[in-house]
């Protein structure tokens, strides 16, 4: 009976010997592709753009997508960050894709005028959101109403004056109404006035982004991680 140990014993090394022989010993880095950057809302005050991105796995084992981060420039300006734990399984030798939303605003933090013209450029307010109208055009915005904007005080200084009530039944001040009347049609004709004509004269397209971000992945076969650094263009037309 002893004889059988010495058999048995081989046939374990073997096995094992074999198993560490399949383990995994490299981590390849995920390839990442950019699909497409398109539409799904654009409006006076905010555009929702999609982007579909492809991750693919060039190892013969399952890897997990743990990190990915993403910032999408328009010329030299950061219009949109993005950071996600997605915490996704990607297949051996497979591929597979994720789509993300991007909210754009057109004014206030994160906006494309905002952020790029009166804060990034030091411009007045009101010329800022003009010259800020450009890229938002490109970006496939609808051209915005800066009469609406709180910074101009139109909506204000229209209730500081006499109800339409005391207008009608001719018992307001004229002259209050007047005044009142002249300085919100006045700020809208100018502003508004300037806006319709450098909108007019904005082209729509192209749109050509740049995508700029890292993805990471690993394995619990392996005790390291693996980033993916990477740079693209897309441009919309």
């Amino acid at each position: 009976m002893k004889k059988l140990y010495l058999p048995f014993a081989l046939l374990m090394i073997a096995i094992l010997l074999g198993t560490a022989a399949c383990a995994p010993s490299e981590l390849k880095p995920v390839t990442v592709g950019l699909s497409y950057i398109s539409n799904e809302w654009q409006g006076e005050e905010t555009i929702i753009a999609d982007s579909l991105f492809t991750f693919n796995n060039p190892n013969n084992y399952p890897v997990s997508l743990d990190a990915f981060n993403y910032t999408i420039y328009l010329g030299d300006q950061s219009i949109t960050l993005k950071t996600v734990a997605p915490g996704v399984m990607i297949p051996a030798n497979s591929t597979i894709s994720l789509n993300y939303a991007n909210v754009l605003p057109f004014t206030g933090f994160g906006g494309v005028a905002f952020e790029g013209y009166y804060m990034g450029k030091s411009m007045a307010y009101v010329p800022a959101h003009i010259a800020g109208a450009a890229p938002w055009k490109l970006l496939g915005g609808k051209e915005p109403n800066l009469w609406s904007f709180a910074a101009l005080a139109i909506l204000p200084t229209l209730r500081s004056g006499p109800a339409p009530a005391d207008l009608v039944s001719g018992v307001a001040d004229n002259n209050t109404a007047a005044a009142i009347y002249i300085k919100a049609r006045g700020t809208v004709d100018a502003v508004q006035g300037a806006m319709d004509k450098a909108w007019a004269s904005y082209p729509t397209g192209p749109c050509a982004y740049k995508v700029v971000g890292k993805a990471t992945i690993s394995t619990p076969n392996i005790a390291q991680s693996v980033d993916t650094p990477f740079t693209f263009t897309y441009t919309k037309p």
